[in-house]
């Protein structure tokens, strides 16, 4: 059982690694125990982090190398550990290391999505996918739709490099992992977001946004249920979010019946 479970967050791990390519993420360099994910566009530790894959190290020396890596890159050293990985040896280096938590993840993830529930929202919209003529209406959207100004919700203002990374997205070509941008929209008036990217039967959704005046009002439900449906099309029967732990939409994912499997903690040095 143990590890079946493993196996299945290794898959949806390596989706959002290695599928963010076509995103956030610039490039990947791989290595042994360890993959540092870094962005040429986007500056803050969300897309620039190293990730740890064996806990049979020393976190002390492999910093030390994360380190120096990401210092010739030009970026802040950052380690990102999941729960999967972490241990009480790994635990005891990150004291010895000085490290702080930057931010701590939840995944949440929903299995056999013919039970996801259809739902109506209050507001009278339609879930497009998004093509070149929504382009611009889209990542508009998302933009905003991360303003910061909702204390509730974890992330604050995007910088002008999701924008760059939102444009690229659209010609950028990934055999192994495919991505597809939905924009919500009330007549002309864009008021929801997401973005899937996917391999094979698993998927992660990625820029879920509702514009403020649309809020607590189903429109982020009806968006979701209709994009399942877009999903089990292409045969995929598990899908992922991410939120930052105790914010209001780890609750909001509970609520539509998402279960935590991972808990993913990015820690940098204590200053």
């Amino acid at each position: 059982m143990q590890k079946k479970y493993k196996d299945n967050m290794e898959e949806i791990i390596n989706i959002h690694l290695n599928g963010q390519t076509s995103l956030y993420v610039s490039n990947i360099i791989k290595k042994k125990d360890y993959d540092i994910c870094y962005s040429n566009f986007i500056e803050d530790e969300y897309w620039n982090f190293a990730y740890l894959k064996n806990n049979k190290v020393s976190l002390e020396t492999i910093f030390k190398e994360i380190k120096k890596e990401m210092v010739l890159l030009n970026k802040m050293p950052v380690i990102y550990i999941t729960s999967n990985i972490l241990n009480s040896e790994i635990s005891k280096d990150i004291e010895k290391c000085n490290l702080k938590v930057s931010y701590t993840d939840v995944w949440m993830t929903f299995k056999d999505l013919e039970k996801f529930v259809h739902y109506k929202s209050k507001v009278d919209f339609k879930t497009c996918k998004v093509n070149n003529e929504l382009k611009e209406p889209f990542i508009e959207a998302v933009m905003n739709g991360f303003s910061g100004e909702n204390p509730e919700d974890p992330y604050e203002t995007l910088s002008e490099g999701y924008k760059i990374g939102l444009n690229q997205s659209f010609s950028k070509d990934n055999n192994e992992y495919s991505i597809i941008h939905y924009l919500g929209r009330s007549n002309t008036e864009s008021i929801s977001t997401a973005t899937v990217i996917y391999k094979k039967d698993k998927a992660i959704l990625y820029n879920i946004t509702t514009n403020k005046k649309y809020q607590k009002k189903g429109v982020c439900k009806q968006m979701m249920a209709e994009i399942v449906q877009d999903l089990i099309k292409l045969n995929i029967n598990e899908i992922c979010v991410q939120t930052e732990k105790n914010y209001y939409t780890e609750q909001v994912y509970k609520n539509m019946g998402f279960k935590e499997k991972l808990i993913g903690i990015a820690y940098i040095e204590e200053v």
